[in-house]
């Protein structure tokens, strides 16, 4: 009965020790995350505004017919190299946009198959969303604006499971805008526009999740030790706390048996030598003092009855009286003799 209530204690600890384990993971997981995610879209944007400010600087002495070229070139290879970024940042597109619509310079080569006299206003940068980066002042960022959630293919569960805790996970892509003003006069000529993506929220979260098992498997470690300590612990406190009262008991056991007589004792009166015990109820009685062996019968002939003890005379001997008047002399008062 023991070792089952040893063994029931041990898991009861274990249970405990692993709920605690398990929820210090979560919770540490959560903040983590959270913070990484938080930290993942300010480094994003500040790179993407710290980009587009350099592309618009440069922009403004190349928007004559002959230098439109190098800027198709310079925004092509910005997205090229930025597609092998190791932190996920991704310039997908990069278009300088007149007032009408019409598309200046672009990395997108479907924009550029006509020449730009015979381009067409592009109705997408007609939309709000484009139009109004038309009142920004010069060097002033627009706001980041999200295009839109994205479809997540089945192989990424985690994500969508995932994707009520991180608001911003399912829009990854971004736009970004910022005037293009004249050289020489405070005069806007074009709009820049920029599309990138706020790192690989993918590889965010598959990195996460192996942080997460990581995590739970050393407190799930961690958990199990103090379960086991905690056991130990149990155990030594039963085992002495078992040893201590058993030995108490038997103190007490002992002692009674040693001090205390027995409530009914068989006495036989012909072989019986010394006192008899005797008791009413719980109390013990009185032990009376030892007798000299002696038949009972002798012993009661010989006590004398209470009359005879009564009118039985004291004789007293003239020697002593006599003694005790020469001991103590007789005082005689003073009225007498006068």
């Amino acid at each position: 009965m023991q070792t089952f209530k040893h063994v029931l204690f041990f898991i009861f600890a274990l249970i405990v020790c692993e709920g605690i384990a398990i929820g210090a993971s979560a919770w540490s997981f959560l903040e983590s995350s959270l913070a990484s995610f938080d930290q993942l879209k300010i480094s994003s944007d500040h790179r993407a505004r710290d980009t587009i400010s350099s592309l618009s600087k440069s922009t403004e002495n190349k928007l004559d017919g002959e230098k439109l070229a190098d800027l198709n070139f310079t925004f092509a290879r910005l997205v090229k190299v930025t597609s092998e970024d190791k932190d996920g940042f991704r310039i997908k597109d990069i278009s300088v946009v007149n007032d009408s619509g019409v598309v200046l310079a672009s990395s997108n080569e479907d924009y550029l198959e006509d020449p730009l006299k015979k381009r067409k206003p592009e109705i997408k940068f007609l939309s709000p969303t484009y139009t109004i980066a038309h009142r920004l002042r010069k060097w002033q960022v627009g706001t980041p604006v999200l295009l839109g959630k994205r479809n997540v293919s089945s192989d990424q569960p985690v994500l969508k499971a995932v994707a009520p805790i991180f608001p911003e996970i399912l829009e990854p892509d971004v736009l970004l805008s910022m005037g293009v003003y004249h050289p020489e006069k405070l005069e806007r000529v074009a709009s820049l526009f920029m599309t990138y993506e706020r790192g690989n929220f993918g590889h965010f979260v598959r990195t996460q999740t192996d942080l997460l098992l990581w995590i739970t498997q050393n407190n799930a470690w961690i958990a199990l030790i103090c379960a086991i300590v905690i056991g130990l612990v149990h155990l030594l406190i039963k085992s002495a706390g078992s040893g201590y009262a058993q030995a108490s008991t038997a103190t007490i056991s002992s002692a009674r048996t040693s001090s205390s007589p027995p409530l009914w004792e068989k006495v036989d009166f012909a072989q019986t030598e010394g006192p008899v015990r005797w008791q009413t109820g719980s109390q013990p009685a009185a032990s009376r003092p030892s007798s000299p062996t002696a038949p009972i019968a002798e012993v009661q002939r010989q006590v004398p009855s209470k009359t005879e003890v009564l009118e039985k005379p004291m004789p007293i001997s003239s020697a002593e009286i006599v003694s005790q008047r020469l001991d103590k002399p007789e005082i005689l008062d003073a009225i007498y003799l006068g």
